[in-house]
């Protein structure tokens, strides 16, 4: 298993990654996930320019825009189908009555509202896992100011997804050379059954790698010989400082 899957365009130069730190820009991400998030209902004006800004950001990493759209939709059912409800659950005028469900004007902007304030978030965390390597963004995690389990728990949980990634990768490989072609109901019938021993395959396996993180010296932090990288504090501050004011912006205008 290594660490190739989001490192990609980790290590790329750009004004990013030359003017924050890797535990800036986790606070940068966290910020813009937010900001999105605490938006008002009502600020447009402030969310497009919180858009924007993120698209920007987006453009000055020299993340390829198919690689990180990719990325959004894989995050997209988690958040598709809670939003999915609300025009059915939230009470308004009825805009379109399909079967025993009635679709309410105030559900749609709602859900519109959720969709949009999601994917800007997960734009945003994309951006920065894709430019910061793996090894910097678990030391810049273990410098967030949470309990200590919780931070181990991250730590562990960003290392699974490397692993579930494998996973399926040789899963894939497995199901091809085996399937070879053959009629659809039997190639549908043998992705089921090897999908349904997918998560139990990689939770085996990542209990067996933290046994072997554990003899090796893993205590909560890997050693390491390879300094994390540098950057700038004021980049940082800025950027951060800029997207709290965007949010401002929308408290503002929601209250105007």
């Amino acid at each position: 298993m290594g660490f190739r899957h989001l490192d990609r365009y980790a290590g790329r130069q750009s004004w990013l990654t030359a003017r924050t730190t890797p535990h800036g820009r986790l606070w940068i991400a966290l910020t813009a996930a937010c900001s999105a998030a605490l938006m008002p209902q009502g600020a447009r004006l402030a969310l497009s320019v919180l858009a924007v800004t993120i698209l920007a950001g987006a453009w000055v990493a020299r993340v390829p825009a198919s690689t990180l759209v990719r990325r959004v939709l894989g995050a997209t059912p988690f958040f598709l189908l809670p939003a999915l409800a609300l025009p059915v659950t939230v009470p308004g005028p009825v805009a379109a009555e399909i079967g025993p469900f009635t679709v309410t004007t105030a559900g749609l902007e709602r859900a519109g509202g959720v969709l949009v304030r999601a994917t800007l978030a997960v734009t945003a965390m994309m951006i920065v896992i894709s430019v910061t390597r793996s090894a910097d963004m678990l030391n810049a995690l273990h410098r967030l100011p949470l309990p200590f389990l919780v931070k181990s728990s991250l730590a562990l949980g960003y290392r699974y997804l490397y692993l579930l990634n494998d996973e399926l990768e040789r899963t894939g490989r497995a199901m091809r050379s085996r399937a070879g072609g053959g009629p659809t109901l039997r190639v549908l019938r043998a992705r089921g059954s090897t999908l349904a021993h997918l998560f139990a395959r990689a939770h085996a396996r990542g209990t067996r790698i933290h046994a072997a993180m554990l003899s090796r010296g893993y205590r909560d932090t890997l050693p390491t010989l390879k300094p994390a990288a540098g950057g700038s504090r004021a980049g940082s501050f800025a950027i951060i400082g800029l997207l709290a004011a965007i949010w401002a912006g929308g408290m503002l205008e929601a209250w105007l």
